[in-house]
C-alpha cells in the first residue's frame, strides 16, 4: 500500500495495522507512560529511526488515540482518532505531532519482531511527515495572554530606535513592553525545545531564570513566573538567552529562531528589535 489516503472513513473497513497494533499492545513496553510535556513526538520519532526500532507507538491525548507502526525505523503506517474521525498516514502524523506539543498526554513504545509484519513491508515507501518542517505552535499553546491581567498597562516600555532610512529623518522609537519581551523570550525557549529537547532546554531555562532572580522572576516549564515589571531586565535576559543559544546550536538556529520568535509576539519592525538585541 502507498502512503496515500489522508483520511480514513468510519465503517469502511478494518484498516490494515489492527492486527500489528493489538500484537503491539500485549507485547511488554519498552518506554511507558512518556509524558508528551517532556518528550516531543517528533524527536521520538526520529531517535526511532536511528535505532533502526520496528514496532509500535501509541500516543495518548484528551480524548485523542493515535497508533504508529514503525518498520526498521521508518513509519509505515499510521492512525490518528480525532473527534470523531480517524486521520491516516502523513495526515495523521502530521497532526499528532502538532497536537502534542501543546496538549497533554502520553506515550508508549512497544518493539515487535520483523516477522510479524507483512513482507511487502519491506519495499514500502515510508510516510513522509514533514518533520523536518515542523508547523508552528498552535495559538492555544501561546503563554503570553494569560500574563497581560498581571502586568499593568502603565508599564514603562524599553524604547527601540529603529534605523532611518537614507535620506530620511529618523522615525520615534519602538516600543517594547514588558508582555511583548515575555512573549519573545518564551517563543524561544519553545523552539529551542522543540529542537534540542527537554534536556538542553532546562538547561537554557536555568541561564534565563539566574538573569531574572534578582527581580524574584524564573521560567518554568516555558513559562514566566513571578511579577514582571521592567522591560529592560527582560531584554537583558533574552540577550543572555540569545547567546546561550548561539553556544549550543550556532548562529543559523538563532537568527531563525528570534525571526520566528518576533513574528509570534506580533512585531513587525523585527530589524530594530534585533540590534536591541545585540544581533545586528
Amino acid at each position: 500500500m502507498s502512503a496515500v489516503g489522508e483520511v480514513g472513513r468510519q465503517g469502511a473497513g478494518a484498516w490494515e495495522g489492527e492486527g500489528l497494533v493489538s500484537e503491539g499492545l500485549d507485547a511488554p513496553a519498552l518506554y511507558r507512560g512518556l509524558s508528551t510535556e517532556y518528550a516531543d513526538v517528533g524527536r521520538l520519532m526520529e531517535f526511532l529511526d536511528r535505532r533502526l526500532f520496528t514496532g509500535l507507538v501509541r500516543v495518548t491525548l484528551p480524548g485523542r488515540e493515535a497508533h504508529v507502526l514503525l518498520f526498521r525505523g521508518k513509519p509505515r503506517a499510521a492512525r490518528y482518532g480525532v473527534e470523531g474521525r480517524n486521520l491516516e498516514s502523513a495526515a495523521a502524523l502530521r497532526e499528532l505531532v502538532a497536537d502534542s506539543r501543546w496538549m497533554e498526554g502520553e506515550i508508549w513504545v512497544h518493539e515487535l519482531p520483523e516477522e510479524l509484519f507483512p513482507e511487502s513491508w519491506e519495499e514500502r515507501e515510508p510516510i513522509v511527515w514533514e518533520e523536518l518542517h515542523p508547523r508552528p505552535v498552535r495559538e492555544e499553546a501561546s503563554p503570553g495572554p494569560a500574563l497581560e491581567g498581571s502586568v499593568p498597562s502603565t508599564t514603562p516600555a524599553v524604547p527601540v530606535e529603529p534605523p532611518p532610512a537614507q535620506g530620511e529623518p529618523a522615525p520615534g522609537p519602538v516600543e517594547v513592553d514588558v508582555v511583548t519581551w515575555v512573549k519573545v523570550l518564551e517563543a524561544l525557549v519553545a523552539r529551542f525545545r522543540r529542537y534540542w529537547g527537554p534536556t538542553a532546554a532546562a538547561r537554557l531555562e536555568a541561564e534565563i531564570s539566574g538573569a531574572l532572580q534578582a527581580e524574584g522572576l524564573w521560567l518554568r516549564r516555558g513559562r514566566l513566573e513571578g511579577q514582571p515589571a521592567k522591560p529592560e531586565v527582560l531584554r537583558a535576559a533574552l540577550v543572555r538567552a540569545v547567546e546561550f543559544v548561539r553556544g549550543m546550536a550556532g548562529g543559523s538556529f538563532v537568527d531563525q529562531s528570534v525571526a520566528a520568535a518576533l513574528r509570534e509576539a506580533g512585531l513587525r519592525d523585527e530589524e530594530s528589535v534585533r540590534a536591541a538585541l545585540g544581533l545586528d
